[in-house]
């Protein structure tokens, strides 16, 4: 049950309950009572004047200018010595000033005591409110002496059943000095299928006040239900126009559930009530308590409540303090608020509902009583919570539209479905938070939901991936979730649900969400105990994201950021997928990899137009656009490619070229590891620049390949050939390894891969180049099949095959060959070796003479 729909019993009881007892009870001692004492008062100065005696009775009438005041009848007079005047068989009929009605009053005998002034009803009184009145002085007569209006036609029979309010006590007594009437006997009335009963009752005429003693009870049937009013006491102020109920409680039985029914009670209900005798304003206070058939209740300290001129409810407010409990086996909730206010339309229809201080509603929901079987929950906090409901012809109001604000936030967590693999959870926050719902299957259903100011939403999946976002405004619309039916406090849905699509429910889920403005989005992977490759947590921002929850992908757009622990990534656009981690990067892609601390080499940093980020084979590929390739780089080494791959779990690297886009990398050499050695073999330090069609770089080997036609170049010369093999110095040796683990984060979360160590790190140590060699240095050139370059020492070693000897052409000395060549960078000698088995050569020295200028 929702809060609005106990606001509607509400007001049901304050209609109802209030009508009953004011109409019944002010009509029979209010008025009959007043009106038959001041005529009782009059009576002995009547009782010689006019009187005409039939059979031992008579009959008097008081009329002015024309018009009947009152008559009475009565079987039998008797005035005694000592001032006391007894009457038989009374009737008494007393006229409205229109002469449109006329109450009865009558009873077997009355005493009137001149000296005390007190009037006695020594048996039964019986009264007749509201009654059409005779228009002959004939019926008029006869309808005192107890004898029934003639037939008049169906309608004006209709007329007198639907008006007349019968009432009857005994042991009435009227103190005429005091003013006072008063019984202490039973008092039963009826009215239109309605009947009541107090025990005990008092008036008085000065100060207006009418007290029913205790036992107060009024039951009938409202809308074609049994309803129940009782109270310990009632208090009727006509001067004040006011009545006062002590512990006051309505019942209403049955209802649209079987075993259904409502209950309204408080300590103290007021009703006030306009000239016209209908009610204007209802207050109840003390516990004020409504309950649902099912058991759900909504308890309040105090409840006000106005109604308009055909007393029907416009307002009703709860406060001091409002709080609702429902426990049943499909449905548990609860809620508090420090004020709730609802209004109503013209048809008495509640139309929009306003909860205020400190808002909190909790519901947990769930498809059959098993032992095993999930709940679904929803939670609602907020500082103020209005609620919009509309009618669909003679249905129950359904909630259409609610808005929370002042810090709102709700949060949904979705049973597990079967073969789902668990539960999910999303929830939504923001300054001011609105929802719409739609119709579906005889209940309102969550549809749509829109925030402004500090927004946020957070979605689990069912794997534990959490995703939050915050932003400036929230556009999200839901769905529902297989053939399931959730119904609850949030979503003003009906309980019966459950029931009626025989145990199924239905988890209401987000479809799309739209975050707009400095948006920061928080993705936290399921953390595996032991994996040491555990992903951690990554944060971005944008100034916009975009969630579909058919495909669960995030989408990110406008001055993107990606960060971890370990890098920052960079782009116009960015699409993730939740369940897998994968994403796709657009738009000037920079992604910057941070070194440890203490690394020598710095960041690492690749450009790209496009990137795609595989996060179960931590693996990131880039992709360059068009004249412009991807660029990676750390320090002075880069590589640059149509396509740069990076393969995690391998730690390798992978660059092709594309169409006439080649590789081109640039790797430093510092020269020699040993200083000593390098000064003095003459090594030298500077890049070493490598053109191919495809690189495998290896950081567990340390090597780098590359085929499809090569070309080398560094200070020493140039090597050209098919294929290369770069080897670096080992990490130890000033870099770290590629891919080497700096922290947990995006790179791996989201499959950047891992060059979170020093690209390439490390100088050259030595480079091999086969297949076709061609070298070139000032003056001189080479050619072979395989070259081999040390970096420490700058010496090169030139092969080739019996059929294709190694050469090197002198421009001064002319062409030199053998099995293997040696020679350094800047050093005019050459070793030869011929193959023999001890392994030495001659040694060549040439000199060249350079021309003056």
């Amino acid at each position: 049950m929702s809060i609005s729909v106990s606001v509607e019993r509400l007001r049901v009881w304050l209609l109802v309950g209030a009508g009953l007892l004011v109409m019944v009870i002010a009509a029979f001692l209010g008025y009959a009572h007043y009106r038959t004492h001041r005529f009782l008062k009059d009576l002995p100065g009547k009782l010689g004047v006019d009187i005409t005696q039939e059979t031992n009775g008579f009959t008097y009438s008081q009329s002015v200018e024309g018009k009947t005041l009152y008559t009475i009848h009565a079987a039998k007079a008797r005035q005694f010595k000592d001032g006391k005047v007894t009457l038989h068989d009374v009737g008494v009929v007393l006229y409205g000033r229109k002469q449109d009605r006329a109450d009865r009053i009558y009873g077997s005998e009355f005493e009137y005591d001149q000296k005390a002034g007190v009037i006695r009803a020594m048996g039964e009184v019986h009264l007749d409110l509201q009654t059409p009145a005779a228009t002959d002085v004939r019926g008029k007569a006869d309808y005192a002496a107890g004898k029934d209006l003639p037939e008049s036609g169906g309608a004006e029979k209709q007329s007198h059943d639907d008006r007349l309010i019968h009432v009857k006590t005994s042991g009435l007594v009227f103190l005429r000095e005091l003013g006072v009437a008063a019984t202490d006997q039973e008092i039963e009335f009826e009215f239109n299928g309605i009947n009541g009963h107090a025990k005990g009752a008092d008036y008085s005429s000065d100060t207006g006040v009418l007290v029913l003693h205790s036992a107060v009870k009024v039951n009938g049937l409202q809308g074609g239900r049994p309803i129940v009013l009782t109270a310990a006491r009632a208090e009727l102020d006509r001067l004040n126009q006011r009545v006062t109920l002590a512990q006051a409680r309505y019942v209403s039985v049955g209802g649209e559930r079987a075993g259904g029914g409502e209950t309204a009670q408080a300590h103290q209900a007021i009703v006030h009530m306009r000239k016209d005798g209908s009610a204007e304003r209802v207050e109840a206070e003390g516990e004020v308590t409504l309950t649902e058939g099912d058991g759900g209740r909504v308890i309040a300290q105090r409840a006000d409540a106005i109604l308009n001129a055909t007393s029907r409810p416009q307002s009703v407010r709860l406060y001091g303090g409002v709080h609702y409990v429902a426990d049943e086996p499909l449905q548990q909730a609860k809620g508090e608020a420090a004020e709730g206010q609802a209004s109503f339309d013209k048809l008495g229809q509640l139309e929009q509902v306003v909860l205020t201080g400190a808002v909190h509603l909790k519901e947990r929901v769930r498809a059959s009583e098993a032992l095993n079987e999930p709940w679904g929950e929803r939670e609602l906090e907020a500082g103020t919570v209005e609620l919009a409901l509309a009618a669909e012809g003679a249905g129950r109001p359904q909630l259409r539209d609610a808005k929370a604000s002042g810090d709102a936030r709700l949060d949904v967590v979705n049973a597990e479905m079967k073969g789902a693999g668990g539960s999910t959870s999303s929830g939504m926050a923001g300054d001011v938070l609105t929802a719409h719902f739609v119709r579906s299957e005889g209940a309102s259903r969550l549809s749509e939901v829109h925030g402004i100011g500090h927004t946020a939403l957070r979605r689990m999946s069912e794997t534990g991936v959490e995703d939050t976002s915050l932003g400036d405004t929230l556009d999200v619309h839901l769905r529902a979730r297989g053939d399931v039916r959730q119904v609850g406090v949030v979503g003003g849905q009906d309980r019966r649900g459950a029931k009626a699509a025989g145990g199924r429910k239905r988890t209401d889920e987000i479809s799309t969400a739209v975050q707009q403005g400095h948006v920061v989005m928080t993705h936290k992977p399921v953390l595996r105990p032991g994996d040491a490759n555990a992903s951690g947590e990554q944060r971005a921002t944008a100034e916009k994201a975009v969630y579909d929850g058919v495909t669960e992908r995030v989408t990110l757009t406008g001055g993107v950021q990606v960060m971890d622990a370990g890098s920052v990534l960079w782009a116009d656009k960015v699409a993730m997928e939740q369940k897998t981690g994968d994403g796709v990067a657009e738009g000037t892609v920079k992604v910057s990899y941070l070194q440890p601390k203490g690394g020598e080499s710095g960041e690492v940093h690749v450009l790209a137009a496009r990137a795609e980020l595989k996060r179960a084979a931590d693996l990131a590929i880039f992709y360059g656009g068009v004249g412009r390739p991807a660029r990676l780089w750390q320090g002075g080494s880069q590589v640059e490619a149509p396509v740069l791959q990076f393969e995690q779990k391998q730690r390798r690297l992978v660059a092709r070229g594309e169409g006439q886009g080649l590789v081109h990398v640039v790797m430093v050499n510092n020269g020699s590891g040993n200083a000593e050695a390098g000064k003095a073999s003459g090594g030298r330090t500077g890049a070493v620049r490598v053109t191919s069609r495809e690189l495998i770089y290896s950081d567990e080997a340390r090597k780098a390949e590359f085929g499809g036609g090569v070309q080398v170049e560094n200070a020493d010369g140039r090597m050209r050939g098919q294929q290369a093999i770069v080897y670096l110095q080992a990490a130890g040796g000033g870099g770290r390894q590629l891919g080497a683990k700096v922290g947990t984060g995006a790179a791996q979360s989201a499959g950047l891969g891992g060059l979170q160590g020093g690209f390439m790190g490390g100088s050259v140590e030595r480079v091999v180049v086969t297949g076709q060699i061609e070298m070139e240095q000032p003056g001189r050139r080479a050619t072979g099949e395989q070259l081999v370059y040390a970096a420490s020492d700058g010496t090169f070693v030139l092969t080739g095959t019996v059929a294709a000897p190694p050469k090197i052409m002198d421009e001064t000395r002319g062409t030199v060959t053998g099995t293997s060549l040696r020679f350094r960078s800047g050093d005019e000698s050459v070793v030869i070796s011929n193959g023999e088995s001890s392994g030495t050569g001659q040694r060549i020295r040439t000199e060249t003479r350079v021309k003056k200028q």
